[in-house]
């Protein structure tokens, strides 16, 4: 989702928001929305903070536990149970 630097795992896509070169009008939410704009220009502004919050976030995403059998739904269509 960066044009910028596509090849390399950097905090580049926030100052693409900041530029308004967000690739989806939803990406560039992010950033004219009053109410993330801060967090944008957070790790925009801060590397570490980037890596960071990378961290924390895939930390917290290998913390969710896989249902299966009777617990999980794979679903067909997404906006449908099955």
């Amino acid at each position: 989702m960066d044009v910028v630097t596509p090849r390399v795992f950097d905090n580049q896509y926030f100052r693409n928001l900041q530029a308004g070169m967000g690739l989806l009008a939803s990406d560039q939410l992010l950033y004219t929305d009053t109410r993330s704009r801060p967090i944008v220009d957070a790790l925009a502004r801060s590397s570490v903070a980037f890596e960071r919050a990378f961290v924390e976030a895939i930390t917290k995403m290998g913390r969710i536990g896989v249902k299966t059998g009777a617990q999980g739904n794979i679903r067909r269509n997404c906006a449908v149970l099955n």
